[in-house]
């Protein structure tokens, strides 16, 4: 089987510890899954500020995009919220056109969305 690239694109902040165990599940089955990737919006933002509490979820920020998955936030949304890059977490990539372009862009690049009933 050919490699594939897997994107996960969601905008529930209470999706989070999902989206980040099927990424682990993925990045375990390195003969199969080259690249993974993570597009969020909607409320999803508000867990990914420098300022969260959510220490453990900052370790598996971190931990992941060490592993090469790319971690994206719409900039739609950032603004929606005030947001600023200076206040997410460094390993975040803003998605600079929006979410909707972002996963055009993927998708011409190979991505293929997973999903799941549950996600």
């Amino acid at each position: 089987m050919e490699k594939q690239k897997v994107m996960f694109a969601f905008n529930d902040e209470t999706k989070w510890e999902k989206i980040i165990g099927e990424a682990e599940g993925m990045l375990d089955c390195a003969d199969i899954v080259e690249n993974v990737a993570i597009v969020s919006m909607g409320t999803t933002v508000l867990s990914i500020l420098k300022s969260t509490i959510l220490t453990d979820f900052k370790d598996k920020v971190s931990e992941l995009s060490s592993k090469g998955v790319d971690f994206y936030i719409c900039c739609n949304t950032m603004h929606k919220y005030g947001i600023t890059a200076d206040m997410i977490l460094p390993e975040i990539k803003i998605a600079e056109r929006g979410t909707d372009i972002k996963i055009l862009e993927l998708k011409q690049a190979g991505y293929i969305m997973y999903t799941v009933d549950y996600v």
